[in-house]
């Protein structure tokens, strides 16, 4: 898309459009965070020359450039070469696996601290908690909002793509706490569906990576988790890690509700003979 663009001004650049055109190429993943002024001030030309290049690129502006871009970082985040070269050199899975355990000591030292007491306090505290994941995590929120269930009452997994949004709809005047599991960069389906939680004042817990997603939200309540560690795909088994976590401490509150709970739910299970003994 880009470089094809780039390819019918090829040798017809000015110096100042050249030195842009290096930054952008350096910054792609970067580059949602920026501003006309911001990119021109860090690339070193003036913003007449960011306005005049985007125009010549066929771009209304510098936000046409960056929903184009969303897409294409997605798409390469899973379609980039560099994934072969992963499992081409040599096998060190020790040192992925310490990645791992360096991402679990960082999300070990956020446990204690006001921050996670209040994201626990709103999931164990509100009256309808509802989990959502989209693409690849999708499975993951699932299954998290399937134990989380288990624990508390009123949990669901929101299906924003199902067409049928009617638990969604029935607590408009519940107390609710909206679970947002997002690893995609620039996920603009997460980013939009989360803002919209934020305008109706639902409590939004996000879990998500490094590529960024928080910025596009303003809630307090966002765990990160690492996940690029060298593995030929980048890891949810910190977020996994944390989830599980989340569900212990929840849990924990709940604990005057959780032994008849659990009664409840083995005597549905020997009922329907579901497990083998």
């Amino acid at each position: 898309m880009l470089d094809g663009k780039m390819e019918h001004l090829e040798g017809r650049l000015t110096p100042a459009e050249r030195t842009l055109w290096v930054y952008i190429q350096a910054n792609l993943e970067t580059l949602a965070f920026e501003n006309g002024a911001s990119l021109a001030a860090k690339s070193g030309v003036s913003p007449n020359t960011v306005s005049r290049f985007l125009r010549r690129l066929g771009y209304k502006g510098l936000k046409s450039l960056k929903d184009e871009l969303r897409d294409e970082v997605r798409v390469q985040s899973l379609l980039n070469p560099a994934l072969i070269e992963r499992v081409e050199q040599p096998e060190d899975l020790v040192a992925h696996l310490n990645e791992e355990i360096e991402a679990l000591r960082a999300f070990a030292e956020l446990l204690g601290s006001q921050h996670w007491r209040d994201i626990v306090a709103r999931v164990g505290d509100a009256e309808r908690v509802f989990v959502c994941g989209f693409q690849t995590i999708r499975g993951l929120a699932e299954d998290f909002a399937n134990r989380l269930a288990l624990v508390r009452s009123g949990v669901e997994f929101l299906d924003l793509y199902s067409g049928v949004l009617g638990q969604w709809l029935d607590s408009h005047n519940q107390r609710c706490c909206v679970i947002l599991i997002d690893i995609a960069p620039y996920a603009d389906a997460g980013i939009a569906f989360a803002n919209n939680c934020l305008k109706q004042n639902t409590d939004l817990v996000v879990f998500t990576d490094e590529y960024g997603i928080a910025k596009h939200i303003d809630t307090p309540h966002i765990v990160t988790m690492k996940t690029k560690t060298g593995l030929i795909l980048e890891s949810t088994g910190g977020l996994t890690s944390a989830l599980n976590v989340l569900l212990h401490c929840v849990a924990s509150a709940h604990k005057d509700q959780l032994k008849e709970r659990l009664g409840a739910y083995r005597a549905r299970v020997e009922s329907l003979k579901l497990y083998r003994t």
